[in-house]
């Protein structure tokens, strides 16, 4: 399946993010991708297609759906999402916190759940063993200051990502907003 911008609420579509997503899937190549923080499917579905173009693998995708109090949607509408895609053999959707995550078992992890610098260092803490032992990577949304400027972010007085550049070595992807990085 060639890639289309998925027509899916999500801050990466306006800057077409998902092209990054399915680019590195096809690169990378990967059989097991994790997701975190999957709202409506956009990345999902974005990375999706070039496993569907590759032929196989599989994303599991985790999210508090509507038990988030903020915004959130539930796990029919994002499902009915990938069913209009096709791509459900691909995808399975999951409800599940960050802090209960201990299945390392992916070759690709995305980070997608109100990401601020304390989020992204506590993850990569999580996971950095095995991102290092077994050579795999680990994307998330954020890292650019414009991204770090949001107006949550500067309400909340969160920890901006760009903070964290100091312990934890990233490259952004796309800098277009909210900006997509990877773990390097």
């Amino acid at each position: 399946m060639k890639y289309k911008n998925p027509n899916i609420e999500s801050s990466y579509r306006d800057n077409d993010i998902g092209k990054t997503l399915y680019d590195l899937v096809i690169e990378l190549k990967p059989k097991n991708i994790v997701e975190f923080g999957t709202l409506n499917g956009y990345s999902a579905i974005s990375m999706g297609m070039a496993l569907h173009e590759l032929g196989g693998g599989k994303i599991i995708c985790y999210d508090l759906w509507d038990l988030y109090k903020y915004k959130h949607t539930t796990i029919e509408s994002t499902q009915k999402n990938i069913d209009e895609y096709g791509l459900s053999e691909y995808i399975e959707l999951h409800q599940k916190d960050i802090k209960d995550f201990n299945d390392f078992e992916f070759d690709l992890l995305h980070i997608d759940i109100s990401n601020d610098g304390d989020t992204i260092e506590y993850v990569y803490e999580l996971v950095k063993d095995y991102l290092i032992k077994n050579n795999k990577t680990m994307i998330f949304e954020g890292g650019s200051i414009e991204r770090d400027n949001i107006e949550w972010m500067v309400k909340y007085n969160k920890r901006p990502i760009v903070d964290i550049i100091k312990n934890i070595q990233y490259k952004v992807l796309n800098n277009n907003f909210p900006s997509l990085s990877i773990i390097i």
